[in-house]
């Protein structure tokens, strides 16, 4: 019984030595952790990589409405700094011409797959 009682503490004593690693970094975790806006264009993307599948702006905009109420010029300023920074990149549609995908850069994919391995590994 006493596990089931340390479990949360372990949570949060890690959720807390993550925080303070991610801010001494700079890199596409911190970038996209900085407000919940980010985290879920993050995830949604990442996502759509692991799946295999693949998410344009308007999905982005259409798949993060629910939990932001963030302008499409200011997703799209989002996107444009995620992409000069080389975190994602804008890739035409092959069947939709006018539609652009955003797509996880390699080195998104390798941190994000670090910081999946290294968050989880303490818990389990």
């Amino acid at each position: 019984m006493k596990k089931v009682f340390k479990l949360p503490e372990k949570i949060c004593s890690h959720m807390l030595q993550d925080i303070s690693v991610i801010i001494l970094n700079n890199n596409s975790i911190k970038y996209f952790r900085k407000d919940l806006t980010r985290m879920t264009m993050w995830l949604f993307i990442l996502n759509a990589h692991f799946s295999d599948k693949k998410i344009n702006i308007e999905d982005l905009a259409r798949a993060i409405a629910p939990t932001s109420k963030v302008s499409k010029p200011s997703l799209r300023l989002i996107l444009e700094n995620a992409k000069y920074k080389g975190y994602i990149k804008f890739t035409k549609d092959i069947l939709d011409k006018r539609s652009w995908n955003v797509e996880a850069e390699d080195i998104t994919i390798k941190e994000f797959t670090e910081w999946a391995h290294s968050y989880l590994a303490p818990i389990e």
